[in-house]
């Protein structure tokens, strides 16, 4: 097992470094074990799910999503607006960036990643298309743009006095054509995720219940009824930076333990 306890980085701009105007913070962590993940098919169709909800709420109170024939090549997110600072979490670690952190690479071909929220996260059920999945292996990582790939924007905008915010996200292929979006209500002071990848839960042409509207795919996207799959639900696995460093530091202590016990 090798633990990297990650890369730091910080960018700081500004007459006299008086205040920041954009920041990453990378945080890895490879372990390198037995096991092996699948690449995923073309087939499987690549994913774009958002959800919200109230602060502590177990699950979210507004769902939306779209998929696309994809060959889960990375997604570049490129652009986002509205001051929102976003954790990009993979199972390889975390990268924390603003607007200005912006391009971000996010390697789905082995699994899905996830983005929140800096500071809010997401119950573990609040991806339900992603139930039971298996996140990407590789960490987000700030600043690489390989050509031809898809390009993610978020943007974070204030919906009146009540505090609410609207959360909209597009994909558009490399030439800027767009191939879905989707939109989601976040009450004041909630918690929002966006998940990233091939879904462990297939698609269904009728999802039960009556939740808020579907995905509003376009170009290639595919909508998908009116709310969440299966109608909320199972946990999914959407660890918080600290548990992902808990777990290396686990792991890592668990082999010096059987070491000195052999002894």
């Amino acid at each position: 097992m090798r633990l990297d306890y990650g890369t730091t980085t910080c960018i700081m701009r500004g007459a006299g470094m008086r205040h920041v105007t954009g920041w990453i913070l990378v945080v890895g962590i490879s372990v390198v074990c037995g096991g092996t993940h699948t690449r995923a098919t073309a087939a499987e169709g690549f994913w774009v799910t958002l959800a919200a909800g109230a602060a502590k709420a177990p699950s979210p109170s507004d769902y939306d999503e779209f998929s696309i024939e994809s060959p889960h090549a990375p997604v570049i997110i490129h652009q986002v607006t509205g001051g929102v600072s976003v954790t990009a979490t993979t199972a390889g670690g975390f990268t924390i960036f603003s607007g200005s952190g912006t391009p971000l690479l996010l390697e789905t071909s082995d699994g899905y990643g996830t983005l929140t929220q800096t500071g809010h996260p997401a119950p573990p059920g609040g991806l339900p298309r992603f139930d039971g999945g298996t996140m990407a292996s590789l960490v987000p990582q700030p600043g690489v743009v390989p050509s031809g790939q898809n390009l993610l924007s978020i943007d974070w905008a204030e919906d009146g006095p009540s505090g609410k915010h609207i959360l909209t996200v597009g994909l558009t292929d490399a030439l800027g054509n767009p191939l879905g979006d989707a939109q989601v209500s976040v009450p004041k002071n909630g918690w929002w995720v966006i998940g990233l990848g091939t879904a462990n839960v297939p698609d269904q042409s009728d999802p039960p219940g009556s939740g808020p509207s579907g995905g509003q795919g376009n170009g290639n996207g595919h909508p998908i009824g009116n709310g969440p799959p299966g109608g909320g639900g199972g946990a999914v696995t959407t660890p918080e930076p600290a548990s992902v460093i808990l777990l290396g530091v686990g792991g890592l202590g668990g082999i010096l333990w059987r070491r000195r016990a052999r002894r």
